[in-house]
């Protein structure tokens, strides 16, 4: 110890309690505050032997990261500690556990925010719990500056990050001085806090005055009731204690646990809608939706543009409601029992960012550093991209090996309603596709057994181009893969094949749709007769018969009334206001009208079928004639 230094009189009970030790900082301040005559930060630094001057400009860059062990013995030696006890206080504690400090200077600011940068490792800043604050006399734990701490388990609440008077990052550090705090020549505040208030709302340079804000009466979010966020905090700082974590089942050191959390909440930040990432407290929920609506209003405004200002893996969310909301999922994706549970709890997140990235998809592994597990987990995702040809077309084992030579118009838009209940409807449950776009999809997918077509191609040859975009087809591969359905499908898929390469009649229905392209209502006697028939009141309005020409028509080219002819507006709100009137049509008058509608279904498929009678479709009217 050096001969100009002397121990303290007056020194606080160093914080060691469930949540972990006091930061370095923390107990700076307090120590301060504590002497007989309170003294600033940069005068007790001085007097310990870690500044060499009473000045700002002394401090170092890397402060309450690490001290020499010269530092760390001085340091021990005055405040009457062990070097134990001063180790707890330093972030270094969590090199190789939460973050990897290798390459990290703390004499030369540049490198502390390098490093600060790279691992995401919390050196400037700090949330905080208010209750603890107000119980341990303005005692800021160490672990609270982890990007990970969301949660105080003492007090069950949401921790705070924000002060609400100077409107900054609570913590009162300089990331752009390697982490030197604020007002550190003033005599600190414990509990209060010592930002700089906005420009005009305080002095400047000497006169300059901190906050001041009470941080220990905010109000926080009560999560007693949010089980999901107390044990996703509960099993993180398990790892940070144990030094290990599980991953599908398997002990990993607890760094590439972190680094694995770091990846998933990144790539949530990217791309996850609110319904991805479970139940929510309603602060939380509200704080991750306000998150992505301004992630997709700049998404949005970049559409066009090389590049991206969004780079969720560079830096950690500024928000600790927004990290409540996304670590319990990526802890969840974790825990789960093994690879494959992984891998299908994964699943679901690279499908939102396959609707980001689309064919770039591929390079999520490399833009979230997927490692390990996770990039096991994507490349069996991936892998069931493999070229249809090979998993249900041609050359799948269900196949013949050459390509199928039915003709792409007798497909229909939607695969044969008998047929999808029989055979598909069974293998997709649970997919989450809707009836309209699976239909689609195996319709797709049988088209492109004839030559050789891709999902884009394959929709003008249903003649679904501007109708339709017919994307459901991977999202059904993978379900299909997922459970292991694959072979019934492509069975089911090639005896569908089988049928149109035999001897018929099979319907041309790109012929028929161009014949109905004009029939878009009902002909006024038709509907009447109709209505008589079924014993049902109807009046000869134009809504009820473009209704009952949607219905029809669908049931003629076995397609979705929505498709129709009838259905097609000349605004998306015109077209979801006739929607709208058609499902009205179905609940009210669909069921009782429909034996009628059949025979007038059928009426139209003789015309559609006889070669020397064909249907006619009147300017407005579409009524069914003779030429």
């Amino acid at each position: 110890m050096s001969a100009t230094m002397r121990r303290l009189t007056s020194v606080p009970e160093c914080l060691e309690g469930k949540g972990g030790s006091e930061s370095f900082a923390s107990f700076i301040e307090r120590l301060a505050a504590h002497q007989l005559v309170p003294a600033p930060v940069t005068t007790l630094l001085a007097a310990t032997g870690l500044i060499a001057e009473d000045r700002y400009d002394a401090l170092p860059a890397g402060y309450g990261i690490d001290l020499t062990p010269q530092q760390r013995r001085d340091f021990a030696t005055v405040c009457d500690l062990s070097l134990d006890e001063v180790d707890s206080m330093l972030m270094r504690q969590f090199d190789g556990v939460a973050f990897d400090l290798t390459g990290l200077d703390v004499a030369d600011a540049s490198s502390v925010r390098t490093v600060a940068h790279r691992e995401w490792a919390g050196f400037a800043g700090s949330a905080c719990c208010p209750a603890c604050l107000q119980e341990n006399g303005g005692a800021w734990l160490l672990r609270w500056k982890l990007w990970t701490s969301f949660v105080c388990m003492e007090h069950c609440v949401l921790l705070v990050d924000r002060c609400p008077r100077c409107e900054r990052r609570t913590g009162s550090y300089r990331a752009d001085q390697g982490n030197r705090p604020r007002f550190a020549t003033h005599v600190p505040m414990p509990g209060r806090c010592a930002n700089s208030l906005a420009v005009g709302a305080a002095g400047t340079g000497k006169a300059a005055r901190p906050c001041g804000q009470d941080l220990t009466c905010l109000p926080a979010v009560d999560l007693s009731d949010a089980a999901r966020l107390l044990q996703a905090q509960q099993d993180v700082n398990a790892v940070i204690k144990r030094g290990t974590g599980q991953v599908a089942g398997e002990q990993v050191p607890a760094l590439v646990y972190f680094r694995h959390l770091r990846s998933l909440v990144a790539l949530a930040l990217h791309g996850a809608r609110v319904e991805d990432l479970g139940e929510l407290p309603g602060p939380v929920r509200n704080a991750l939706e306000d998150y992505i609506l301004r992630r997709d209003d700049i998404r949005y405004g970049e559409a066009g543009r090389k590049g991206t200002s969004l780079h969720p893996y560079k830096a950690p969310p500024g928000d600790v409601r927004v990290i409540a909301a996304t670590l319990p999922w990526a802890v969840e994706v974790l825990r789960q029992p093994d690879q494959l549970a992984l891998t299908e709890a994964l699943r679901p997140m690279i499908e939102r960012s396959r609707e980001v990235r689309g064919s770039q998809i591929r390079r999520v592994g490399v833009d979230f550093h997927f490692d390990g597990a996770l990039e096991m987990a994507l490349s069996r995702i991936l892998a069931f991209r493999a070229p249809l040809r090979h998993t249900v077309g041609h050359l799948a084992p269900a196949g013949t090996g050459a390509y199928r030579t039915f003709r792409p118009e007798h497909v229909p838009h939607l695969i044969w309603r008998d047929d999808y209940e029989r055979d598909f409807r069974p293998l997709l449950a649970g997919s989450g596709v809707g009836e309209t776009a699976v239909r689609v999809a195996i319709s797709v997918a049988l088209v492109m057994l004839t030559g050789q077509h891709s999902r884009k191609s394959a929709v003008p040859l249903l003649g679904l181009e501007g109708l339709h975009k017919g994307t459901s087809l991977p999202v059904v591969m993978m379900h299909l893969n997922s459970t292991q359905q694959v072979e019934a499908f492509q069975t089911a898929l090639h005896a569908l094949a089988d049928r149109l390469e035999g001897p018929g009649p099979h319907r041309d229905y790109r012929v028929a749709q161009r014949q109905l392209v004009a029939f878009r209502v009902v002909d006024t006697a038709t509907w009447l007769n109709l209505g008589e028939a079924a014993g049902v009141q109807v009046s000869d309005r134009e809504a009820q018969r473009r209704n009952a020409a949607a219905w029809v028509w669908a049931e003629v080219l076995s397609s979705d009334p929505a498709l129709s002819p009838a259905m097609r507006g000349s605004t998306p709100q015109e077209r979801e206001s006739l929607l709208k009137c058609y499902r009205d049509f179905l609940h009210l008058h669909q069921a009782a009208l429909e034996p009628a509608l059949l025979e007038v279904v059928a009426d139209i498929k003789v015309h559609l079928e006889t070669q020397h009678r064909r249907f006619h479709a009147l300017p407005g009217e579409g009524a069914l004639l003779d030429r």
